[in-house]
């Protein structure tokens, strides 16, 4: 992955973490969470996550080309079903920060797989940087894992996934012709950059390079990138560079 590359899946990452911090201040904001002391995260462990599939990486395009993606991060959150003390995680736990005065929730990392948790005092928990929705899944249950350790009742409940931003090659694109037909689905400022922004399915957002590269961010199941691939691709092939 390019250094352009790393900065946009941060720059999605960061945009999905700002609209789960809104929620997350909104639920602080309407009522403390609901404390449960019912089963802890190893108790829960025998529960399987219905969209824990692994994503596909070749799909079969309606011209029969073969296409392979890779999914380049998942963004998740569960909820914990505890309030935590922040402050006591930060002094016990390894790999944290905890700056309240810059950022609400405490940020955790571990090593395999490589993923980073931010951690709010309602007990809510997103995690990002998984390359699989497995990944994520088995990284959010290390972090509660961890939690539990230090004496919360934690119960895993309610595993989402809010982001699967899926990368791939296709072909050399004309962006402003693809611009001047989709003008009402497209965002393209070459001179501030060097891609194009193309919503042409509802929710998910195609990040069109000229050369060919596509980043699709927004889809919450490898279905759905597999859906928008099949609509968005046609469209492009309209405008391959010959």
């Amino acid at each position: 992955m390019d250094d352009l590359e790393r900065y946009l899946n941060q720059f999605i990452a960061n945009n999905n973490l700002q609209s789960l911090e809104a929620e997350e201040q909104k639920t602080d904001d309407g009522g403390s969470t609901t404390t449960t002391a019912a089963a802890a995260a190893d108790g829960n462990e025998s529960r399987t996550c219905s969209t824990c599939s692994v994503p596909p990486e070749v799909l079969e395009t309606p011209e029969d080309h073969r296409i392979i993606l890779t999914v380049q991060n998942v963004i998740s959150s569960v909820k914990l079903s505890c309030r935590l003390d922040l402050d006591f995680i930060t002094r016990t736990a390894w790999n944290t920060e905890y700056k309240p005065e810059r950022f609400r929730a405490l940020i955790m990392r571990i090593r395999e797989p490589r993923t980073t948790a931010n951690i709010y005092q309602s007990g809510s928990l997103v995690c990002t940087g998984a390359r699989s929705i497995d990944e994520s899944h088995r990284a959010a249950r290390r972090f509660a894992r961890i939690l539990q350790k230090l004496g919360f009742p934690v119960s895993f409940q309610n595993f989402k996934i809010h982001n699967m931003v899926v990368s791939c090659n296709t072909f050399p694109v004309v962006l402003e012709a693809l611009n001047l037909v989709y003008h009402q689905h497209c965002s393209y400022e070459p001179e501030l950059f060097p891609a194009l922004f193309f919503k042409m399915v509802p929710g998910i957002t195609a990040i069109v390079f000229v050369q060919g590269k596509l980043i699709l961010s927004g889809a919450k199941s490898p279905a759905e990138v597999s859906e928008a691939l099949q609509v968005i691709y046609p469209v492009l092939r309209r405008f391959m560079k010959h």
